[in-house]
């Protein structure tokens, strides 16, 4: 399987319970560069519906010694409400027990906030461009503009709240 590019990395030492990680990591989970966070504080920035599942995982994982895999949300003031996938791997110490886990994530997110506001704005164009074609008395770049305006609807589905008119 091919993964998109990397957009952080984390090294959890398991035995302090302190999770480092790049810029990166802080700005996706609210934390700061200086601030090394308890495993705890980080599942804080977990979605609250995806806590367990993580949670089980990372505890399988470490019974294991196994690697991690799992697809997740999480939210920041600076990122907003993410989904990421994190990819780990267990280190032991020289007794066989997980000592620490390193790892990166990518942001699986498509962000339809910014598909729809393109949408919107192409939407809002496409009016001003067909009231243009219509002053100008260009009936068929209308009639075109106008099927294009239907397909940018479709694709907004009902979040515009109105309807085309015939």
């Amino acid at each position: 399987m091919r993964y998109p590019s990397i957009d952080g990395f984390w090294t959890w030492d398991i035995k302090r319970d302190r999770i480092y990680g790049d810029a990166n990591l802080s700005d996706y989970f609210g934390l700061t560069l200086s601030h090394r966070a308890s495993l705890e504080r980080w599942m804080q920035s977990v979605d609250r519906d995806d806590r367990p599942r993580v949670r089980l995982a990372i505890r399988k994982a470490i019974e294991r010694r196994s690697g991690f895999r799992e697809a997740y949300r999480v939210r920041s003031q600076k990122m907003g409400l993410r989904k990421i996938l994190a990819v780990g791997q267990c280190c032991v110490d020289e007794v066989g027990e997980a000592a620490l886990y390193s790892g990166w994530f990518v942001d699986l997110t498509t962000d339809a906030s910014c598909e729809e506001q393109a949408l919107r704005e192409i939407h809002s164009h496409l009016g001003q461009a067909k009231d243009i074609a219509r002053s100008i008395g260009h009936d068929m770049l209308s009639y075109l503009l106008d099927n294009i305006e239907e397909e940018v609807e479709q694709r907004l589905g009902a979040r515009l709240g109105r309807r085309r008119s015939s």
